[in-house]
């Protein structure tokens, strides 16, 4: 498919790091049109060529959209899903077991886990296509159960390593039922934001990267996905990272 026809889903569009990516996928011309959904309305300036729906993340509205998109089934060359929580005002990682608390398990778990569970199960008839898609989902290392050597941040730990289990069991189905879709979790190390401002006192300086740094990673390894990957879990270096 051209260029010209090929279009992008951003979900989760208002952070920093899906704002910049939108800009670069248009700069590069890999696609002709970017629909972008967020809870946040839509930006003052906003391109021509991207389409902004106000979601606030519940099923009617889900399903709401994907019917407004289906005339474009076929036509997604790229998809990414962004929705993810680490901290807020209520919100802090826990640094041990008896910090858990039930709410906020629940948050987190709806965040990193349900919201795109509900987008991934729903996805699949407009991606499914004859062209190769690739579609992104924004994971954690320290979601990986054979990579935690360190402890602490149940909640974010958990509900990033059921994303990953997530995306490990649908991208065998679908293989099966959206053959040319691969499917990838992805860790893009730390983007300088509000999300990991708090955190970045033990991050080197070479590692924390602007949101136009972290896109540009991001669309340079989503470029190196080949229709033979049915599922990867890798991190802005390309390397592979143990589930």
């Amino acid at each position: 498919m051209a260029p010209a026809q090929n279009h992008a889903l951003v979900i989760g569009a208002g952070s920093a790091l899906a704002g910049a990516l939108v800009q670069r996928l248009l700069e590069q011309q890999r696609v002709a049109q970017v629909l972008a959904v967020s809870r946040q309305p839509a930006p003052a300036a906003l391109p021509p060529a991207v389409q902004w729906h106000q979601s606030d993340y519940d099923e009617p509205s889900m399903d709401g959209l994907i019917r407004q998109w289906r005339p474009l089934a076929g036509r997604f060359r790229y998809g990414f899903i962004f929705n993810g929580r680490l901290h807020d005002g209520e919100l802090q990682p826990e640094k041990k077991l008896e910090d858990i608390s039930v709410p906020q398990l629940q948050a987190l778990f709806h965040s990193n886990t349900i919201i795109p569970a509900l987008w991934l199960s729903r996805l699949r008839p407009l991606l499914k296509g004859g062209e190769h898609c690739v579609l992104t989902l924004l994971s954690a290392r320290i979601g990986s159960i054979s990579d935690n050597h360190l402890g602490g941040w149940y909640g974010y730990r958990m509900s990033k390593a059921a994303l990953n289990m997530l995306v490990q069991t649908a991208g065998i189905e679908y293989q099966r039922r959206a053959a040319n879709v691969s499917l990838l979790a992805y860790h893009p190390g730390t983007t300088d934001t509000p999300l990991s401002r708090p955190f970045q006192s033990r991050v080197p300086q070479h590692k924390l990267f602007s949101a136009e740094q972290s896109a540009e990673y991001l669309l340079q390894q989503v470029s190196r996905v080949t229709p033979e990957h049915q599922v990867l879990f890798r991190d802005w270096q390309g390397q592979d990272i143990p589930w």
